[in-house]
């Protein structure tokens, strides 16, 4: 077997000039005029004999010109010969190579002193050490905003400047995006010979390979036995009974490893300052709920993070966690009634045992809303003028409201829930049902959407369709949220056995709080979520003042939103944990993996014997030999004429 390569593949077209000497002969021939001679036959016949011989000699010039500009097209466009009995070579054509580095975190993993990022960098300069000058260089990551600056067409070489920017991508681009992009700066190098190389651990991933170039792949870690760690879904535990300034946080701690793992020692840090640590030990491919308590310090918002120490993988090593906290926060209630016992006894227990103030909605005004932490509306009535005012003012001052339902409703209250939280209230039901949704993405909720309770049961709520639900029964929302108000559509006044459940005091709880905080995001925020702000604190802390109020998150870490403001705030943002579980890829398509020794396999085109300085020879003798063809020719006549 043989294969045939062009360096300059592009001057083969030159090669079409062969057929010109035959079309000038084509063109050029012209029938002699006929002329009447005596019937002679001898003449006849050495007329024929001489016009044959002339034809041939003719027609093997025609082949030798062919022939010559044939041989010098093939010639420049440096023909190479590569054949099992020819030996192999180690050089290449000018190739642009496409290298796509996998940037997710799960390359962070560390072995022998070395993380796969860096193992893969130094297989990126072994790429850059055999690359010549007329070659082409392309790196794409599955870093966005890295690519956008650095995936640029090098000549010979990437810049050590460059390998030098490359960092973890917390929200990795789709494989299909990053392939697509290498297509692309391939079709813009306009190369003859064009490559892509995948440099993955090749964990956690679905890749169908869609491409008109070659693809390789060079594996790094692939045999890796991982033993890994993560920390997960940090949250500060509400205090239901006994508030006091010792807070519990509760976490999730995973051992991805194939053994089990005793004595890890767990973190819990505060504004810097490690305040608590505890010994765990847990079973191999296991993951439990964790808890760590500490003191706190003061009041307000507290921010920080859980850690495991583990040196493999450091990149899944913190969840991070953000609340406030008051001893005696003040909590108002705008009612007309006595309060049901079910919501006087969880406002009590979040305000720290005092009861709540009671207002009546008519003397109810600006001034009274002052210092609260959020307002509970319960049975108001009509919702007058005043009431209205209250409500706007609260929005504009970032205090949280809850509205709580009885069994009778105004029609303009009715109307105002409506628009407010986008949903169709209907009639009133005195039925029981059972609670069988509890969202598992909202502050308020995600506590105890996994928790086993042991009562469900609702006696008694307003039908309704439509807006955010966080709890649900059969399809019919039971609590709604928007950004800075919740609308409980369950009766107080029933007995309902949920009322009893440990599950409704922590969601309670939780209520309360994220309505003390109406401006951090509800929903538990990670990398790729888009929050509203005019001024942040990065976790690197810069500060950045945002002329568009969104912001896109971009890593994972403690933010604070508005700094110095009345709206101030912390945010703790986490990443996605999926590549904590290193699973073998699914890879669709046609590729080639090369060794670990890939040195040598790099460059797929690889080049065999160069023939052009051989083609030429041949040119030359051809040349040499139409020479001496058309000197005998020229020289038969005056031979004749000695004779």
């Amino acid at each position: 077997m043989f294969q045939l390569s062009f360096l300059n593949a592009g001057l083969l077209l030159f090669a079409t000039a062969t057929v010109l000497p035959l079309l000038i002969w084509l063109l050029a021939k012209k029938k002699p005029p006929q002329l009447l001679f005596s019937s002679l036959r001898f003449i006849k016949l050495s007329q024929q004999q001489e016009k044959n011989r002339t034809r041939i000699t003719n027609i093997i010039l025609l082949i030798i010109r062919m022939l010559i500009i044939l041989l010098t097209a093939l010639a420049v466009a440096r023909p190479m010969l590569a054949a099992s009995g020819l030996g192999s070579s180690d050089k290449h054509p000018p190739t642009a190579i496409a290298i796509i580095l996998d940037t997710s975190y799960s390359m962070d993993y560390t072995q022998d002193g070395s993380s796969m990022l860096q193992k893969a960098s130094a297989a990126i300069q072994s790429i850059n050490a055999q690359a010549t000058e007329a070659d082409r260089l392309i790196l794409i990551t599955r870093d966005q905003n890295w690519n956008q600056i650095h995936a640029q067409i090098y000549a010979e070489k990437i810049p050590e400047e460059v390998l030098q920017t490359i960092g973890i991508s917390w929200k990795p681009l789709a494989w299909d995006e990053v392939l697509s992009l290498a297509n692309q700066k391939l079709a813009d190098a306009q190369m003859p010979n064009s490559e892509i190389y995948l440099l993955s651990d090749f964990v956690n991933e679905e890749i169908k390979l869609k491409s008109q170039y070659p693809i390789a792949a060079i594996s790094i870690g692939k045999d890796v036995k991982r033993r890994n760690i993560s920390v997960s879904e940090a949250r500060a535990m509400p205090q239901i009974v006994g508030r006091n300034r010792q807070q519990t946080l509760e976490f999730r701690l995973n051992n991805h490893s194939e053994e089990d793992r005793s004595e890890v020692l767990i973190q819990a840090v505060v504004d810097d300052i490690k305040v608590a640590e505890k010994f765990v030990s847990i079973k191999a491919r296991q993951s439990s709920l964790e808890t760590i308590s500490f003191d706190l310090r003061k009041e307000g918002w507290q921010a920080g993070h859980v850690e495991v120490l583990d040196e493999a993988l450091m990149a899944d090593n913190r969840a991070y966690f953000a609340f406030e906290y008051f001893q005696n926060p003040k909590v108002g209630v705008v009612t007309n009634s006595h309060l049901p016992r079910s919501l006087q006894s969880i406002l009590s227990v979040y305000a720290g045992g005092k009861d709540p103030d009671i207002i009546d909605p008519a003397q109810l005004n600006l001034q009274r809303i002052q210092g609260y932490k959020f307002m509970v509306f319960y049975d108001v009535g009509l919702l007058d003028m005043r009431l209205r005012e209250v409500l706007n003012a609260l929005d504009q001052q970032g205090i949280g409201a809850l509205f709580c339902l009885s069994s009778t409703i105004s029609p303009d209250l009715k109307a105002y829930l409506e628009q407010r939280f986008d949903i169709s209230i209907k009639s009133y039901n005195k039925q029981s049902r059972n609670i069988d949704f509890i969202s598992p993405h909202h502050q308020v909720t995600a506590i105890i959407a996994d928790k086993q309770r042991k009562y469900s049961e609702v006696k008694g709520f307003w039908e309704a369709s439509g807006g955010n639900a966080l709890i649900s029964a059969g399809s019919l929302p039971l609590v709604l949220s928007t950004t800075n108000s919740a609308l409980w559509l369950w009766d107080m006044t029933g007995d309902s056995p949920f009322f009893v459940d440990p599950a409704f005091a922590v969601f309670a709880y939780r209520q309360a709080s994220v309505l003390q905080s109406v401006n951090v995001p509800p929903n538990e925020l990670k990398v790729g979520d888009i929050i509203r702000a005019s001024e942040l604190i990065l976790p690197s802390m810069e500060s950045i003042v945002l002329p568009n109020p969104q912001y896109l998150l971009q890593e994972p870490g403690l933010y604070t939103l508005n700094p110095g403001s009345p709206q101030a705030a912390s945010l703790a943002v986490n990443h996605d944990y999926a590549d904590s579980e290193a699973n073998p890829a699914l890879i669709e398509g046609k590729i080639k993996y090369f060794s670990d020794d890939f040195k040598h396999e790099i460059f797929m085109s690889r080049l065999g014997r160069d023939l052009w300085k051989w083609l030429l020879v041949l040119a030359l003798i051809l040349v040499l030999l139409e020479i001496l063809i058309v000197k005998l020719q020229e020289a038969k006549p005056n031979i004749k004429e000695q004779s």
